[in-house]
């Protein structure tokens, strides 16, 4: 196994690591959506930033990694598909190992990123129609004010329609 080929699975090791716990936050934050922890989602939001941003670091350095292997192995290109091939059979299945893992939960993530966000979009809706069945019809309105926070003498009326056919 070459040096190059060692750092690269070590970084995909540690890009690993960061998805199951970028996994595992998209599952806590569910979890706070679900139950209306505004201060559980606030939390698991601030950790994943510190993930996410961890993770676009790892990747530069996977590629930057990958495309030295790529030059020493007198590859084009820096995809796994193009590297693969001329890859040691060793090397090839231990990285390709790592290579499944991170697709695998690059889809996890993708689908619990998916919920989430349905999930937040029902919240949402709920909030709205809360909010829309509290307010008070025009009809009920029995006070409304001037200019200058002075009440006017009489109640408002609701908005008339006017048939400009006739």
């Amino acid at each position: 196994m070459t040096d190059l080929v060692r750092e690269l699975g070590t970084c995909m090791d540690e890009i690993i690591s960061v998805q199951r716990r970028l996994l595992d936050a998209v599952h806590d934050q569910r979890i706070a959506i679900a139950s209306g922890d505004r201060v559980r989602i606030q939390e698991v939001a601030t950790a994943m930033e510190v993930d996410v941003l961890r993770l676009g670091a790892l990747e530069s350095r996977r590629n930057t990694i990958a495309s030295a292997l790529a030059d020493t192995l007198g590859c084009v290109a820096t995809r796994w598909s193009a590297i693969r091939e001329r890859l040691g059979e060793a090397d090839r299945s231990s990285l390709g190992s790592r290579v499944g893992e991170i697709e695998r939960l690059v889809r996890e993530l993708e689908l619990g990123n998916a919920v989430n966000g349905e999930l937040v979009r029902t919240e949402l809706d709920l909030v709205d129609m809360s909010i829309r069945s509290l307010a008070t019809t025009p009809q009920q309105c029995t006070r409304a004010y001037a200019a200058g926070g002075r009440p006017q003498p009489q109640p408002v009326q609701a908005p008339a329609l006017l048939n400009l056919s006739a």
